[in-house]
């Protein structure tokens, strides 16, 4: 199995599904958001969990948020990962 070593811009954690796609976490904190989605062909699992962020607060305090709220999201896309079997769409040659 080929993993991509590569992560997408924005991810800030990957966890591998049992199909051999990816589910991966990243920060969307400029909408108030961490995103965990599913790169399994149509699965369209996509969790999103508000890091409750303020338009004024400093790049330190958005850390922050992002630490306190990252462990759920890491749970709910290691739970996802653990049971989805939608396989990565192959690469065009």
């Amino acid at each position: 199995m080929k993993i991509s070593t590569a992560w997408p811009e924005g991810v800030i954690a990957r966890y591998l599904t049992v199909g051999g796609a990816t589910v991966d976490i990243a920060d969307d904190s400029g909408r108030g958001y961490i995103v965990a989605t599913c790169t399994g062909e149509r699965c369209g699992w996509r969790e999103r969990t508000s890091i409750e962020g303020y338009v004024y607060d400093t790049p330190e305090q958005t850390q922050a948020r992002i630490e306190e709220w990252l462990p759920e999201s890491q749970r709910e896309a290691q739970a996802h990962a653990e049971t989805c079997r939608a396989m990565p769409r192959p690469n065009a040659a």
